[in-house]
Order: structure tokens, then sequence, then C-alpha cells
């Protein structure tokens, strides 16, 4: 007997919301955040359009409105799942878990 997956390369992922324009406590912790949203960009599995979306906003809404939220949805990988949730952690950037 022969058995096979529709998809042998499943990759199972935890989905990440939060806010990319948080307020912050001083320009440092604003510039770690970025940097880790740009680490998580480099491994989530939609990070080309988490990326995309960040450079939209930045070059569009928050020119008119610096406090203006920017609502982002990671696709993490289950394997980066404990990493991103403990590096967000550290840089002081809320997020819900949503599946």
């Amino acid at each position: 007997m022969e058995c096979s997956a529709i998809n042998s390369n499943l990759n199972f992922a935890g989905k990440y919301q939060l806010n990319a324009n948080q307020s912050m406590p001083n320009q440092e912790a604003c510039l770690k955040r970025d940097f880790m949203l740009g680490v998580a960009c480099s491994y989530a599995q939609n990070g080309a359009e988490v990326s995309k979306k960040l450079y939209d906003f930045y070059n569009g809404v928050y020119n008119k409105d610096k406090n203006a939220p920017c609502e982002v949805v990671f696709d993490i990988p289950k394997n980066h799942e404990t990493k991103f949730e403990t590096y967000m952690a550290q840089v002081g950037q809320r997020f819900d878990k949503l599946a």
C-alpha cells in the first residue's frame, strides 16, 4: 500500500497580530522594535507581504498621522514561535496570538 500526503512539505504557522506603530517609551525602543519586526519578516511565511504593508504605511499614512495604527499579521512558523514571542516581549512590542 502506498500513502502520500497532499503536501509533503507542511509548514504550520501561528498568526500574530500587532500594531507596528504602537507607542514606545523612547527612540531607542522604537529602533529595537523596528529591527525585530524586520527580523520577523525574514522568517515569517508572509514576510514579503508584511514588509510591503510596513513600507507603504511609513511612506504614506505615517507622514500624515504619526500616531496612526499599522495593524499587521505575521504567519510565524511553529519552530520560530517561541523566538518571536520572546523577542517581541524583550523590545516591549505587544501582540495577540490569533491561532
